[in-house]
């Protein structure tokens, strides 16, 4: 009777251990076998397997720590996802390792309580960015996993949608990187494959992407099986939140609960980071940032702080990652490098003439402590003792106080800083003293996830989107980092296996074209369309065969025909938009008349009408020119040397060609008795390229390519291949004038030589003068607004003080300086900003008298002298006026702005008697203007 129970008792835990999945072993029945958890295998960064076959992920590592702490062991299984289903409806496994709950599966499983969740969104092909609800996607096949939830979920908020299933998400994503998808359903986080990564993003952005739903992500078991369920609930329940977090970190890169990371940043540090007059982030590194997160989904928030402190607030977990901050092998912050997100060019700055003393003793650099250069600038000068300044303003002050004899600092962020305080003209920077920083955004170390996370989203961003954000900051060229890489654009595995596929294509080019295209004496091709060229094969790894022409209008056919694919220098119009594809415009191309020395002056086609125009066959000037100005009769030549010659030989009265190769042909000094004269109508022609429609979808690729190009570039180009020294030509003749008086004995001969020798010297000499007027011009002309500069200011202000005592008159000094121009730089880039500097100088000198003068005295402020004023009621009048003038302009090329002006004025003799102190006092006025609000006019 005592046994009973016992046996009671065993038979009990029979029945159960079956409930729970443990199956007897017939060699070892005392040890229960492990429980079988089913999963899909490419899921990630859920569940899927690693590169050494070994389940991996999220809700792998999650029953990781469930088997630990409830002392459990488990086996892995792994599946296409719909046989993962089948495996576990058909009792092969005990345990799915977590799905969404559907109605249909509902019927089948029962279900664990949520330990995870993820969301899933519907991703969106770029050419249909403008549907922003699912239900716009009727018409579109969706892609789909099958077996997925997606459909379900799908299904219930529109039951119109149709769908495409894949055995898994690797064909899935493969279909959508090769175009054959143009919306899929998918979840959140990123690839494992980056070239598969690159693929998609390069035509599903993640900033349009449409949520479907935040999924719960549940155990499943068999039906019935409610003993299972509760032992896995009870393991879960004993993981801490902590733990969870952990995990879902280290995959995912950031918290699930918040779906964002803190960026912490320096500010203070104009043009990589800072705070705008708004109060919120800008700068070059901000905008980095914010691509980053367009292009992984990820929202980010930045926290603000000097250097140190950011460190220290990535270090705590106050925040995630350090926007940017320099590191060596030298100095380091103890946190991991996780994108060299751009590098620094750091350069001598002094207040002194010259740096003659930097290898003495007595020098004084000033550095900053966290500059990881330190160490290089010790080993180049060794006798100088280092300084150590927190803050730029700090270092600044020291030099121009002479308690050292320079310093040395980012030369973008000095830059910025001497032209906003006014202080540029006060320093030197000294570009042959250079040293280049490396900026990482940084991470804990624990914190690889993120790191993880980091690399791929940049890796996302392409190399012309990056130089476009770095020329929107950094003013000078020399100071860029991503223009002057060798880094290639980024292409997708289509779009490379396309470029493959072309093989070899031709690209058409003139032999006598200089500078743009021409033949070298060996056969090669030369001229700036050769380096266009050579950068299309660099950056695409194209084949391109360069076939040369006598003749434009062949060229023109034969790429019309598909005998070439390629023709540089094309200008794009209706008429040959009907056969040919264009890239984008890629180089200024205006056009100039040439005409003979006793010929007037050519400034506008109406000029030209009646007359006999050169043009080269197959230009596409010529149909311009013939629907627009009839009355001009067309003389046709095949190229540029026959169009000269015909106004030589007086077959035509002039001939028209592009400015670039006129300018080559011409200071050749082969036709003394030409001119050239540029026409106003014809300077807005831009140059692209032309391609035969059977490679036209070369032409996105081609225009990425364009886009790396920028206006420095373009200068480096046109001057390696145009040399033009204006006194070369001058020196030349009159060697040859010397050896020709000594050599020819004909005294008629040598007279008629006298005579063109001199006619020639003539046109020299007014070259030169020419030449001379525009260099004095620059020197004293603001080459932004055209407007007077400080330097002719100073001299008409002076001029103004003799000439207004000797009258006993008075003068006014007005100076202004803009409000919310700084918000329009920050925003739009310096390029509009320049533009409205530009308009605002054109507003200004509207507002004026022509007796008087507006000088733009530096960044965005600006002097007005008004000459003989009456009272100071009309001073006041202009001064409203401006302000009025301003408040009309409100668009830049298309972005909105919203500017007003701060403005002092200043009276001679009432204010001040001299040009100094009339500056002195119009600014001081200025400053208590603008300290008041600003957007009005202070006068005493």
């Amino acid at each position: 009777m005592k046994l009973i129970p016992w046996a009671l008792a065993l038979f009990m835990w029979m029945l159960i251990l079956p409930a729970y999945g443990f199956h007897h072993d017939d060699n070892t029945s005392e040890q229960p076998t492990p429980l079988i958890i089913v999963m899909g295998e490419d899921t990630y960064p859920f569940e899927y397997l690693d590169d050494k076959g070994n389940p991996a992920g999220i809700l792998v590592d999650l029953w990781r720590e469930w088997s630990t702490v409830s002392d459990t062991k488990i086996r892995f299984v792994t599946r296409h996802w719909q046989q993962s289903l089948d495996q576990l409806e058909q009792h092969n496994a005990d345990v799915h390792i977590g799905m969404a709950i559907t109605e249909a599966r509902a019927k089948k499983f029962d279900f664990a309580m949520p330990f995870t969740s993820l969301n899933t969104y519907l991703y969106v092909h770029k050419s249909l960015n403008s549907k922003k609800q699912i239900h716009d996607l009727i018409p579109y096949q969706i892609g789909i996993v099958d077996g997925s939830s997606h459909e379900a979920m799908l299904s219930a908020i529109e039951p119109r949608l149709s769908f495409k299933r894949f055995t898994n998400r690797e064909q899935l994503l493969q279909a959508a990187a090769k175009d054959e998808l143009l919306v899929f359903a998918g979840i959140e986080g990123y690839q494992r494959n980056l070239a598969l990564e690159q693929d998609i993003a390069a035509n599903f952005y993640s900033s349009s992407r449409i949520l479907i739903k935040k999924v719960q992500l549940v155990p499943a078991v068999v039906k019935g099986n409610q003993a299972l369920v509760d032992k896995i609930n009870h393991g879960f329940g004993l993981i801490s939140p902590q733990t969870i977090k952990h995990i879902e970190r280290h995959w995912l890169g950031y918290h699930k609960q918040t779906s964002g990371i803190i960026i912490a940043m320096q500010a203070g540090v104009e043009p990589f980071a800072d705070l705008g007059v708004d109060g919120l982030p800008t700068g070059m590194l901000v905008d980095l940032w914010r691509l980053w997160s367009k292009k992984t989904g990820i929202n980010i928030d930045f926290a603000t702080g000097d250097m140190n402190s950011t460190i220290d607030d990535v270090k705590r977990g106050v925040a995630d990652v350090h926007i940017g901050y320099p590191e060596s092998q030298e100095m380091r912050s103890g946190l991991t490098q996780a994108w060299h997100i751009t590098s620094v060019k750091s350069r001598y700055f002094s207040a002194k003439e010259n740096t003659k003393d930097l290898q003495s003793s007595a020098i004084r650099i000033g550095v900053f402590p966290t500059a990881p250069y330190i160490t290089q600038v010790q080993s180049a000068f060794p006798q100088a003792q280092l300084r150590f300044y927190h803050t730029l303003g700090e270092m600044v002050k020291a030099a121009h106080n002479d308690e050292i004899s320079g310093f040395i600092s980012s030369a973008a962020m000095t830059s910025h800083y001497l032209l906003a305080n006014k202080l540029w003209a006060e320093f030197r920077q000294y570009s042959d003293i250079e040293f280049t920083t490396d900026m990482y955004a940084l991470t804990r170390i624990d914190d690889s996830g993120l790191a993880d996370r980091i690399q791929a989203g940049f890796n996302l961003i392409s190399v012309e989107e990056q130089i476009q954000i770095e020329r929107k900051w950094l003013i000078n060229p020399d100071d860029r980092f991503f223009t002057g890489s060798d880094s290639k654009i980024k292409l997708t595995t289509q779009q490379k296996q396309y470029i493959s596929s072309l093989g070899a294509i031709k690209m058409g080019y003139l032999k006598n074209w200089a500078p743009m295209e021409f033949q070298g004496k060996n056969g090669q091709f030369l001229g700036v369309n050769a380096d266009i060229k050579n950068l299309l094969v660099k950056q695409l790894n194209l084949t391109i065969i360069p076939v040369a022409y006598d003749d434009f209008g062949k060229m023109v056919n034969d790429l019309i025909k598909g005998e070439i694919h390629l023709v540089a220098s094309m200008a794009q119009s209706n008429e040959r938009e009907n056969s040919l594809a264009f890239s984008a415009a890629y180089w200024p191309s205006p056009w100039a008349i040439v005409t003979s020395l006793t010929q007037p002056p050519i400034f506008n086609i109406s000029q030209v009408v009646g007359k006999r125009l050169a043009v080269v066959d197959g230009y596409h000037i010529i149909d311009q020119l013939r629907q627009q100005y009839p009355g001009i009769d067309l003389v046709i030549v095949a190229d540029t040397e026959q169009g000269i010659n015909a106004v030589i030989n007086g077959r035509a009265d002039m001939f028209v060609d592009q400015v670039a190769t006129l300018a080559t042909t011409l200071k050749s000094g082969q036709y003394p008795s030409l001119k050239m004269s540029l026409v106003a109508e014809l300077t807005e022609q831009h140059s692209r390229i032309g391609l035969f429609p059977g490679v036209k979808d070369l032409v996105p690729l081609i225009d990425r390519v364009i886009a790396t190009i920028d206006k420095t570039e373009q200068q480096n180009m046109y001057q390696k291949w145009v040399s033009l020294d204006i006194n070369s030509d001058t020196l030349r003749y009159q060697r040859w004038l010397q050896i020709l008086i000594v050599s020819l004995l004909v005294l008629s001969f040598i007279a008629l030589m006298i005579y063109m020798s001199n006619r020639r010297l003539n046109v020299e000499i007014q070259k030169r003068i020419k030449a001379e007027e525009n260099l004095k011009f620059m020197a004293n002309h603001d080459n932004v607004t055209g407007l007077p500069n400080r330097s002719l200011l100073d001299d008409r202000l002076n001029q103004a003080v003799m000439t207004h005592q000797r009258d006993k008159s008075r003068f006014a000094v007005l100076f202004v300086d803009l409000d919310g121009f700084k918000a329009v730089n920050d925003m739009y880039g310096h390029h509009i900003g320049d533009r409205l500097l530009h308009r605002v100088g054109l507003m200004l000198s509207k507002c004026v008298r022509e007796s008087d003068t507006v000088a733009r005295f530096g960044g965005d402020e600006f002097v007005l002298l008004l000459q003989h004023i009456d009272s100071k009621e009309n001073t006041r009048q202009v001064a409203d006026n401006i302000l009025l003038a301003l408040k009309r302009i409100t668009v830049i090329d298309g972005h909105q702005v919203n500017i007003s002006a701060s403005i002092g004025i200043a009276l001679f003799i009432e204010d001040a008697d001299t040009p100094a102190t009339l500056l002195k006092t119009a600014d001081q006025l200025m400053y208590q203007a603008k300290k008041i609000g600003g957007h009005q006019f202070k006068m005493n």
